[in-house]
């Protein structure tokens, strides 16, 4: 998913059909381009760390690839409904190495559009788990994001990002938690904390099995409020403009997956809920949900 940037901007609401279009275009700007959009844009088409942990646990090999195709009915940035009904689908393809290297890349299509293929990201990093504390594992990550140009919307706010995380996985539930720098026209910080678990709902032999997988995640960032007042002076009225900068909790994510685990196949379907926030401001943007299907194929040496 794109950007998720999270400038609110007070609109007058006129009946002019123009403006409307603007407010449209200022809105997919920021949260397709603006400064929050990459937790949406990482979780719509890279792996987390529920499906990583879980390409680690599938093979004994040091080094595999994973290719998954993914479809969500219904589009959503950073939780929130900018009133566009459109599908989304992403295409990836993770490459896990010897000693911790991994590498990736993948690309979304929205259906509502154009172009209708709007990202790639590619994306490399380092995965280090500890012999003496095998449940916990740190990495480090760069990536690197090409928007597709279009003639509505600005650029990018950033281009690139430096991710640092660290989880702990027992048997029981795992938890993994992340920050991010993103670089570009307008540097900022991000961070996302996760929980996760596996539960079995049926054994289908030995390589293969039926699992409810449910997971939380949250979502931080930094959002600008831009503000206006109108005060009447003795002469005249005028208007007072603020811009406020808040980092918060910016959208909480309930993903519930069951997937069939065929082999080296894997076939998903889950329903998620957004709970998105307006952290700075006193705007309350309506909880969302969506379903997503999924199919992935690992490749193992």
């Amino acid at each position: 998913m794109k950007k998720i940037g999270t400038i609110i901007i007070m609109i007058l609401f006129f009946a002019h059909v123009s403006a409307q279009e603007g407010a449209v275009n200022g809105l997919l700007d920021e949260f397709l381009f603006g400064r929050n959009a990459q937790d949406s844009l990482l979780e719509a088409v890279l792996l987390n760390e529920a499906d990583i942990n879980e390409l680690l646990n599938a093979v004994t090999t040091d080094r595999l690839i994973y290719v998954r195709s993914e479809f969500e009915n219904l589009t959503y940035f950073s939780g929130q409904d900018l009133g566009i009904d459109q599908y989304n689908i992403s295409n990836q393809v993770y490459y896990l190495g010897p000693k911790g290297l991994n590498i990736a890349v993948a690309g979304i299509l929205y259906s509502g559009f154009k172009p209708k293929y709007n990202t790639t990201i590619a994306s490399i990093g380092y995965n280090k788990s500890f012999s003496g504390l095998p449940q916990l594992r740190i990495r480090a990550i760069y990536n690197r994001f090409f928007f597709a140009k279009t003639d509505s919307l600005a650029d990018s706010d950033f281009n690139s990002s430096f991710n640092l995380g660290v989880t702990y996985q027992n048997k029981y539930f795992g938890t993994s938690a992340d920050i991010s720098l993103l670089v570009g026209n307008d540097p900022s910080f991000q961070a996302s904390w996760d929980l996760f678990t596996d539960i079995t709902l049926l054994k289908l032999g030995l390589f293969s099995r039926l699992k409810f997988s449910p997971e939380l995640s949250m979502y931080f960032g930094n959002k600008i409020v831009v503000s206006s007042q109108y005060i009447q002076l003795p002469r005249h009225s005028a208007e007072i403009i603020s811009e406020n900068n808040t980092f918060g909790l910016m959208n909480t994510l309930i993903r519930l997956p069951v997937s069939l685990i065929y082999r080296n196949f894997d076939f998903r379907a889950g329903y998620n809920f957004n709970f998105p926030r307006s952290p700075g401001s006193d705007t309350k943007p309506s909880n969302t949900s969506f379903f997503n299907l999924s199919v992935g194929y690992i490749f193992d040496f």
